[in-house]
């Protein structure tokens, strides 16, 4: 940017709104907002170190340098799911999944709530940031969450840590996008976040695990009376493997909702055959079908952590379903075996 707007004759830099020196200003703050927002992640990095190392499940991940990419998709989600600007975008999606759950579980939530019973439990893998087990916890149902991107993981654990106020926050995450804008300053705006203040208790902790080998135990098995699964399937390498264990959490009559696409996002290591298969739609509902029952199915076209000012967005097809388990057996998940796991490589 430097390079180009310099570059201009003196006429050419007489046509535009902002001088030169102006507009790199403005970027150059935009990227220091960012780093300082970054720098507060890092530091929970380095204090989390021990507890890592000592917890069973995440000892294992090999945490990597992250990429620009993987930093602008945590700053583009941390909009989508924390942000007044997301709202609309994250609406589609979770008023489904969260619309699901109610359908078919709220009168077990509210006989819990009365009797002084356990509350019905929920798992949402691949939790990403937080947002869909903090609206499933605060809706009265006991959560648990995981999530095996470490950087996605420590962005959760700020907002747990830092997140009591509301907009106290500050990112200008489109600083780098000069195409596509309306207006001059667009690629430049703040973003508060987060729209809501998050008290550590309504935030169900997420371990940093991968889930198929999270919840690949005996002791799992038929503990959990519904599993949201939000833009997260497609991100395994095996997603037969994913289809089994979700039917192994899941009690018979439980629930399993999804929303999301067919992209597969191929990141870290998954166990067993399978590897990097790209299923259609038609071979993942016949997948499902061995473990559960479709009720609800559509097919729906959304955003993904989109710059909503932007005059180009792309548009993803999403798949959406709700099942209800059978109780036939699942085959090889929850089978307690001596043979050693493949190592995990989170980037951050």
């Amino acid at each position: 940017m430097t390079r180009n707007l310099n570059g201009l004759s003196d006429d050419d830099k007489a046509e535009l709104i902002r001088s030169p020196d102006v507009q790199i200003s403005l970027m150059q703050d935009a990227v220091n907002m960012n780093l300082a927002f970054l720098e507060k992640i890092t530091s929970l990095i380095e204090t989390g170190q021990k507890s890592l190392a000592e917890d069973e499940q995440a000892k294992h991940i090999q945490l990597t340098i992250p990429s620009h990419k993987s930093v602008e998709k945590m700053l583009g989600g941390v909009v989508r799911e924390w942000s007044k600007e997301g709202e609309e975008e994250r609406a589609e999606c979770f008023q489904r999944l969260l619309g699901a759950l109610e359908s078919h579980l709220a009168s077990a939530r509210d006989e819990a709530a009365s009797s002084g019973a356990a509350r019905p439990r929920v798992l949402c893998p691949s939790a990403q940031l937080g947002r869909l087990p903090f609206e499933v916890q605060n809706r009265g149902f006991d959560c648990e969450s995981c999530e095996e991107q470490a950087l996605l993981y420590f962005c959760s654990e700020f907002l747990r840590h830092e997140g009591a106020d509301a907009e106290a926050h500050r990112i200008r995450p489109f600083a780098l996008e000069t195409c596509n804008r309306v207006k001059a300053n667009d690629n430049v705006r703040d973003i508060n976040f987060p729209e809501v203040p998050v008290i550590a208790a309504s935030l169900p902790r997420t371990r940093l695990a991968s889930f198929t080998k999270l919840y690949d135990s005996s002791a799992t098995r038929a503990t959990f009376d519904a599993v949201l699964t939000n833009h997260c399937l497609d991100t395994s390498g095996n997603i037969f493997r994913y289809v089994r264990t979700i039917a192994h959490v899941v009690r018979p009559g439980g629930l399993w909702v999804n929303f999301g696409p067919l992209a597969f996002e191929q990141r870290g290591n998954d166990e067993g055959h399978g590897h990097g298969v790209e299923v259609s739609a038609e071979e993942l509902k016949f997948a499902v079908s061995h473990f559960f029952e479709i009720k609800e199915e559509a097919y729906v076209s959304g955003l993904y952590a989109e710059n909503a000012r932007a005059m180009m967005q792309f548009q993803i097809g999403c798949i959406f379903f709700s099942a209800v388990r059978n109780d036939k057996p699942v085959p090889g998940i929850g089978e307690e075996s001596d043979e050693p796991r493949m190592s995990d490589v989170s980037e951050m």
